[in-house]
């Protein structure tokens, strides 16, 4: 459906800082098992956000599980969240995992993209889960963006345009970041 253009969102105000919440309770033990700590930072005071509540389920489950699978054990995932000062929706997964080579980053982006080709290969996966979560987001008029070290890690960080921020009652205004982490 992505591919053929047939994938339509159904939009909604939606809770993300419940959802992504959820989405990391739902991943905990998973990570808990291998051995991962899993930290979320959202802020108290985030602002609903306006669009697909499953797709964007969707987009959340796909980076976490991803992030876990390519961490190995002692390991750290961190799920983040934030509106930056021009309004803009920031999104992160970050992970202390394997890493990926810049030359494999536009692979892995690829539908049935496989750094990893293989016959024994260590991690199982059709090679969809990023390239469907790149659709998805664009779907929702936003931007992925892949940086990525090799035996240190990974960050994917998904950009919302301040049009799918709802506004706050009462103009109490947003919880802001201007930079990230050094």
């Amino acid at each position: 459906k992505v591919e053929a253009g047939a994938m339509e969102i159904n939009e909604d105000d939606v809770d993300l800082a419940a959802m992504m919440k959820e989405c990391a309770a739902l991943m905990k033990d998973e990570a808990r098992k291998v051995g991962i700590e899993l930290r979320v930072s959202i802020a108290k005071d985030f602002p609903e956000f306006r669009g697909d509540s499953r797709r964007l389920k969707q987009i959340f489950l796909n980076l976490l599980a991803n992030a876990i699978k390519f961490t190995p054990a002692g390991g750290a995932v961190t799920l983040e969240a934030y509106v930056e000062k021009d309004g803009g929706f920031v999104f992160m997964v970050r992970d202390t995992g394997i890493g990926i080579a810049c030359e494999h980053l536009s692979t892995a982006m690829a539908p049935f993209g496989q750094v990893d080709s293989s016959l024994s290969r260590k991690y199982q996966g059709t090679g969809l889960g990023l390239p469907l979560t790149k659709a998805l987001v664009e779907l929702h008029g936003g931007r992925i963006e892949l940086a990525s070290v090799v035996d240190v890690g990974t960050e994917v960080t998904i950009r919302f345009p301040k049009s799918r921020i709802v506004a706050p009652s009462g103009g109490a205004g947003y919880p802001l970041r201007s930079s990230l982490p050094g």
